[in-house]
């Protein structure tokens, strides 16, 4: 049976009567963890099952392997703002992001766009990803690494995606950065024909002047929205709104790059 072992990250969820609360961990024997259910030490932890649960006076324990988005809400160090899962599955699907895809983004950050990349075109693919700040990329190396990201699957650069020379025929291209109009010709001269370019800003009048700025012979927009989301209670018998919401993140944008206009 799979087990818990010393280092391995863990998503405690626990419930005690109606709250439920999720508590992300690095499991270590001789440390105790403090919950709304009572405390756990890490040599219970250690070696128990994945999935197992814990029952207190207070309430219930489980021990969960963290996911994909747990380990970058839970354990990744923020450096920067970041963009939330609701806006990367997104991302991810409207880029059409498969195995072996070779794609570029700007800027880093804190790394969780890079890590919803790499893990959708890794192993095979490659992420090149550039940031002005050498201090966000070591940021961006420490949370890959938490999240297992395969070594050589992303390609750290420090450097302004609008003047560097970039790797030719890549399969897409994200932009999170303050002025993505300003990298367009860069990029096109960059990506593939029909190649997707996703852009993620937090402001209409962003958008506009991506809008205004942009070539139309070389670039066509098929998506502009924004995601909401609204998370539920989910307690049996009250279901209900959570009170907190994230009424707002910001807009995502998607171009493609075109060919020559035949004559």
């Amino acid at each position: 049976m799979d087990t818990i072992g010393e280092g391995d990250l863990v998503h405690m969820a626990v419930v005690s009567g109606s709250k439920r609360r999720s508590y992300y961990v690095q499991a270590r024997k001789g440390l105790v963890y403090h919950t709304i259910a009572g405390i756990v030490r890490g040599d219970r932890l250690v070696g128990s099952a994945w999935g197992s649960v814990i029952e207190t006076r207070l309430g219930r324990i489980h021990l969960l392997k963290p996911t994909l988005a747990e380990v970058m809400e839970g354990f990744y160090r923020r450096a920067t703002q970041v963009i939330y899962p609701k806006d990367l599955g997104v991302i991810q699907l409207l880029a059409g992001l498969r195995r072996g895809m070779r794609v570029v983004e700007a800027g880093t950050g804190s790394g969780f766009l890079t890590t919803v990349l790499a893990a959708a075109v890794c192993p095979g693919g490659r992420v090149y990803t550039l940031d002005l700040k050498r201090e966000n990329l070591e940021e961006a190396r420490r949370n890959l690494e938490l999240a297992g990201i395969p070594e050589g699957c992303v390609e750290l650069v420090e450097g302004d995606v609008r003047s560097h020379t970039l790797p030719q025929g890549l399969d897409a291209g994200f932009l999170d950065m303050p002025d993505p109009w300003a990298a367009l010709d860069n990029l096109y001269n960059s990506l593939n024909p029909s190649a997707p370019l996703v852009v993620f800003v937090p402001t209409y009048n962003q958008v506009d002047k991506l809008l205004s700025r942009m070539d139309r012979e070389k670039w066509v927009v098929t998506y502009a929205g924004e995601i909401l989301e609204r998370r539920l209670e989910p307690t049996p018998g009250a279901v209900r709104p959570e009170v907190k919401m994230i009424g707002f993140t910001g807009f995502i944008i998607l171009l493609r790059r075109l060919a020559a206009i035949s004559q």
